[in-house]
């Protein structure tokens, strides 16, 4: 009788995992498929920009696909794919310090090594597939959290302001913003839904990925932590994903810490780059000197700053979008994870202290800035349109300049 009873029990939990399975299959489908126009807008405007770099690349004999999976920062991920971290390019940096590979965390080189085991591609086509693949995701992502907070006509404005963003080529590069990015929507995605213990894992996976996840680890801490306050009881759910959260980026500073014997050794590393925090005074010094050439008429350094200036208007549009992120009220402002993310992701890389501030490249996953945008276009369909199609003929022609003529994003 026991028996019965036991194997009664059995049968209705593998019941209830099954019908639990099948219904989070139904709204993933479900979901996909009201995702697909804002899929399908993303994918265009990034087509173009690729197309632009093919053309070009092909019409002066370069391989594109390499160029973009091989370039800058792509080189040293593509070098960890290869040989993980026991090779170096052997230049010195900064410091007299060593470059090192270990500045490069770690998730997207090894989804790059695996991507290239399964498929046979070259480890640079391998890298950009993962990219592609990466940004797909991060434009559902993207498009999720509007959807469900505004609305789909916000949700599809937000997706294509991502992808015709000055440095959107970034996007398609063997880079780790996409990764990233969609790796942090999908926890914000999360945190709205309180779906805490899935907030915390995917938090767990960015922390693999780049070391600005500290300002996601803040966004689930915090939500977790307000939840807390606001319910005035102990539930493990919440506490469990603000735990998980920062294990990601501790880990792998633990590995690198052990890995060199040293208990700073990621911080020294990343001295090779000349990196370090000084709250901003290199930005404010960098902008100081790029206003003074492009002043300086006839001489040659205008034509430098001219080069500069997409990445340095892309900067301070990004300081407006937070300007103007924070300034909402009502129904269009936007929920805590989502502030503290974009705030913290925007004073992270504004404290980032670097000969020339990368703060237009490491903002770009701070996507949350653009709702505000994306909600004022869904009101103007009229005008949006021939704005974004500006946009995006812009923005892929600033690719392939960036790609084949111009130095490291940043």
């Amino acid at each position: 009788m026991a028996g019965g009873h036991a194997t009664a029990e059995k049968s209705a939990a593998s019941s209830r995992a099954s019908s639990f399975a099948v219904s989070r299959l139904v709204r993933l489908r479900r979901g996909l498929r009201r995702a697909l126009p804002a899929l399908a807008a993303y994918a265009a405007v990034r087509a173009l920009g690729v197309l632009c770099v093919v053309a070009w690349g092909l019409g002066h004999h370069v391989a594109p696909i390499t160029r973009l999976g091989t370039l800058w920062d792509a080189g040293w991920y593509a070098r960890i794919a290869d040989h993980g971290y026991s090779r170096s390019d052997g230049l010195i940096g900064a410091h007299g310090i060593p470059y090192s590979p270990r500045a490069f965390f770690p998730l997207y080189p090894w989804l790059g090594h695996l991507t290239s085991e399964l498929t046979g591609l070259r480890t640079a086509g391998a890298l950009v597939l993962v990219t592609w693949a990466a940004s797909l995701l991060a434009a559902w992502g993207i498009f999720a959290i509007a959807d469900r907070l505004w609305g789909s006509r916000v949700g599809r404005y937000a997706v294509v302001l991502w992808g015709v963003l000055p440095l959107a080529a970034v996007e398609s590069y063997g880079y780790s913003e996409a990764l990233f990015t969609a790796l942090s929507a999908w926890s914000l995605y999360a945190l709205v839904r309180r779906r805490w213990l899935t907030a915390g894992l995917f938090c767990v996976a960015a922390g693999l990925t780049r070391p600005s996840a500290t300002a996601l680890v803040a966004a689930v801490v915090v939500t977790a932590a307000l939840e807390l306050w606001r319910v005035r009881a102990w539930h493990w759910r919440p506490v469990t994903g603000a735990l998980l959260a920062p294990l990601g980026w501790l880990g792998y500073l633990a590995y690198t810490a052990w890995a060199v014997g040293s208990p700073t050794a990621y911080f020294h590393i990343q001295a090779a780059w000349d990196t370090g925090v000084d709250f901003g005074w290199s930005i404010l010094r960098w902008y100081a000197d790029e206003a003074t050439r492009l002043f300086a008429f006839g001489h040659p350094s205008q034509r430098h700053a001219l080069g500069h200036l997409p990445m340095a208007v892309t900067g301070l549009l990004y300081l407006g979008l937070l300007v103007a992120t924070l300034r909402q009220r009502g129904a269009r402002r936007q929920p805590v994870p989502l502030l503290v993310f974009g705030l913290a992701l925007f004073l992270v890389d504004f404290a980032n202290a670097s000969p020339e501030p990368p703060i237009a490249r490491f903002l770009l996953p701070a996507f949350t800035l653009l709702y505000p945008v994306a909600q004022w276009l869904a009101a103007r369909p009229r005008l949006a349109r021939p704005l974004l199609v500006a946009a995006a003929i812009g923005s892929a022609c600033y690719g392939v300049a960036l790609t084949f003529h111009g130095g490291a994003p940043s």
